[in-house]
């Protein structure tokens, strides 16, 4: 009797493990206690293709990582890119977005995510504090291109919303940075590169506590040739082997072309960001978009934006209202028909409004009706077209940052030097700097007998000014373009700053420099 009942209690077992995975209760219950605990994550089900052996995996970071995504308000839009690897080439993948939301009571809202202007995926928003993941596989038709742009579009409605919008924001969605691409490879990815690619069009410059001070300057120098060819840079201080050394740094130069200059007047506005790809709204919408003048040599001033929409179709009598304003002056009022749907304008934009940084703004409504003033209406469409521009002038920009870099544009190669060490964080600003100072066309390298521009770390001692020719003092300055610039004549003291450059055309000689 005992082995029977041995027998049945393990046909018993038996049978409520294959009970158990046929209903694939384990994988549910693992699955619900990770959601408890993490937050959920939706996954957008997709045919999976046969499992690859020997797989090589790599994360791409989106373009400019450390820049915060936030969506505010109901509606509101943003898009990122990431650059694929182009040497290693993808053969799978997944698009991973990390969110965190903050929701008042009683809104109704979705988070919806496009790939190439598709959409691909969508999230509801829940009231409170949450943090969602969500992913979305990606197809060889996202492989095909260089580059993967994503958008996100904030939509829903709230109590407070239709009656009187003005109440204040009912949603707030932020994209963490933790949001990325994950790939399989047909190789590993080793060629630089595609490693600048996975993280996020951004250099990393090893740094280390014990580099020189002449070292330090040859890849300070590096860093900023890196910033024309539109690439971030981050400073390093660590002892990771993904950080470039300065022969990595020179290889790597050959890899990228340097940036066409003046393209910040003539490119496209529009193209990016908040303001790509479709809209999809309640009575009206704004595109907005910042452009400076600031530290041109010889940078023309925009004289006309080069409008090009595309809206959807109204009932008529319905027409759409536009209107153009620049640093909040009213440059343009138009309207379009109900049965049009393109829209192309050649906008004057005088010059006696711009400044040394301008806020662009452009704003359609709807005459579509509404029920009552609680009523948001129907749902309209329009699109600001990347072909959307700029069309510069021949009047001509002047600030003192544009005289600076005039003088700088006579010299043949401007030579930098540095009065001590840097730390990572002030190598940081610093380059930055150094990109807006020296003219795009203009060659730099280490000085090695004289200076043309001079980094003053934050216990400099002050160098000697050359006898004839100005100088300038260059700090950083949020208000003003990130630059202040202050001309010194001859004769004049060097006023005691802290983290600058001093700025010498006639070139300062290292023996005469104190520090």
């Amino acid at each position: 009797m005992r082995m029977i009942g041995i027998g049945l209690l393990g046909f018993l077992l038996a049978g409520i493990a294959l009970l158990l995975s046929t209903m694939n209760i384990l994988e549910q219950g693992q699955r619900f206690v990770r959601e408890f605990a993490s937050g959920s994550q939706l996954v957008f089900e997709h045919r999976k293709a046969t499992t690859e052996q020997s797989l090589h995996r790599a994360v791409v970071q989106r373009t400019n990582p450390d820049h915060p995504l936030i969506l505010s308000g109901l509606p509101a839009y943003q898009s990122v890119s990431f650059t694929l690897p182009v040497d290693a080439r993808p053969t799978s993948g997944y698009l991973q977005i990390d969110a965190t939301s903050q929701v008042l009571d009683g809104v109704e809202g979705v988070l919806r995510i496009s790939i190439q202007n598709t959409r691909r995926g969508e999230m509801l928003l829940r009231s409170g504090e949450a943090g969602r993941s969500l992913q979305i596989p990606l197809s060889p038709m996202d492989f095909a291109g260089d580059q993967l742009v994503v958008s996100f579009s904030l939509q829903g409605t709230g109590p407070h919303r239709p009656c009187r919008p003005e109440d204040g924001v009912e949603a707030i969605v932020e994209i963490e940075t933790t949001s990325a691409i994950y790939l399989t490879l047909d190789r590993p990815l080793q060629s630089t590169r595609d490693r600048v690619h996975a993280w996020g069009n951004v250099v990393r410059v090893a740094w280390p506590q014990w580099l020189q001070q002449e070292e330090q300057t040859r890849r300070l120098v590096l860093a900023t040739q890196f910033q024309r060819r539109s690439l971030g840079t981050f400073f390093d201080t660590g002892q990771s082997d993904d950080a470039l050394t300065t022969i990595g740094l020179r290889d790597a130069l050959t890899l990228f072309p340097p940036r066409e200059p003046e393209l910040a007047i003539t490119s496209n506005l529009f193209g990016t960001g908040a303001n790509a790809g479709m809209r999809r709204f309640h009575r009206s919408t704004v595109w907005r978009k910042r452009y400076a003048l600031a530290g041109g040599t010889g940078q023309p001033m925009p004289e006309q934006l080069d409008l090009q929409m595309l809206f959807g179709r109204l009932i008529e009598p319905q027409y759409w209202a536009l209107t153009v304003t620049l640093n909040n002056r009213l440059v343009f009022q138009g309207h379009i028909t109900g049965k049009e749907t393109e829209y192309n304008a050649l906008i004057d934009l005088p010059r006696e409004v711009q400044a040394v940084t301008n806020a662009l703004e452009v704003a359609v409504t709807s005459t579509a009706p509404h029920g009552n003033v609680c009523d948001d209406g129907p749902e309209l469409v329009a699109e600001m077209l990347p072909a959307s521009r700029l069309i510069a002038g021949n009047a001509v920009f002047t600030d003192p940052l544009s005289k600076l870099k005039d003088a700088l544009s006579e010299i043949d190669q401007i030579s930098v030097t540095m009065t001590g060490r840097l730390t990572a964080l002030d190598a940081d600003v610093i380059s930055q700097m150094l990109n807006k100072v020296i003219p795009l066309n203009s060659e730099f390298k280490p000085a090695r007998s004289k200076a043309h521009v001079t980094v003053l770390s934050q216990d400099h001692q002050a160098p000697a000014l050359p006898v004839t020719g100005p100088a300038w003092v260059v700090t950083h300055d949020n208000a003003l373009a990130g630059l202040s610039v202050q001309k010194i004549e001859p004769g004049d003291a060097l006023p005691r700053t802290g983290l600058a450059l001093l700025v010498t055309p006639n070139a300062t000689l290292l023996s005469e420099a104190g520090g």
